[in-house]
């Protein structure tokens, strides 16, 4: 699945700091971070705000989700 959100930088530090038990990648050449949680759920953030779901099943999918179309309201 593929979202947006309009406030990509607050997203990162909230998934930082919620869910310490996931790796997260440096930037890459565009600028990509990556996030990969224990239960298998991988996050990809664009710099323009595209966020890539990879995995099924995962709570944290569910909440990131719901968090994006909170942030995404304001």
């Amino acid at each position: 699945m593929v979202m947006s959100c309009r406030d990509s930088r607050t997203l990162i530090q909230h998934l930082g700091n919620t869910y310490p038990e996931a790796t997260q990648s440096a930037p890459n050449a565009i600028g990509a971070l990556q996030f990969v949680f224990p239960d298998g759920l991988v996050i990809n953030i664009y710099p323009m705000g595209t966020i890539h779901f990879q995995g099924q099943g995962s709570s944290i999918r569910d909440e990131v989700e719901a968090l994006v179309l909170i942030m995404n309201k304001r």
